[in-house]
């Protein structure tokens, strides 16, 4: 288990996204997960083995999962305030801040409390590294 709760971690600003390179050697594919593309839609439909686990297996392995999503959803919504910020440059940083709240909030996207301070590190980490890495 990872040990902390995916609402708990570092926004995902400093954190690298999970890669295949992070994949233990012998783990396999785990079965089960859906997408609608037209609706932006998800779900996840355990097999009969994976409900054949014993639970505290079957918890670690959800809490991970967790993780992993709560980390590049964290990733996507930094980049799509940034996105915004860039399409309004114009517009008050306060503002923008509250209108995506608000735009959040009526799409049902939790944002953490401490977003606004999330968003200045990230915008710190971005601007710290090298915009033409060799």
């Amino acid at each position: 288990m990872s040990g902390s709760s995916p609402h708990d971690f570092d926004f995902g600003a400093s954190q690298k996204l999970p890669t295949r390179d992070d994949v233990a050697p012998g783990s396999r594919r785990l079965e089960g997960c859906y997408v609608c593309d037209d609706e932006a839609e998800a779900t996840f439909v355990p097999s009969k083995s994976f409900l054949g686990q014993p639970p505290l297996w079957r918890i670690d392995v959800l809490q991970d999962l967790m993780h992993d999503f709560e980390l590049v959803r964290r990733h996507a919504i930094v980049e799509w305030a940034q996105s915004l910020a860039l399409s309004n440059p114009q517009v008050d940083e306060a503002d923008r801040l509250r209108v995506f709240r608000e735009a959040c909030e009526q799409l049902g996207i939790y944002l953490p409390e401490n977003f606004e301070a999330l968003l200045v590190l990230a915008d710190r980490f971005s601007s710290a590294s090298p915009q033409n890495p060799p």
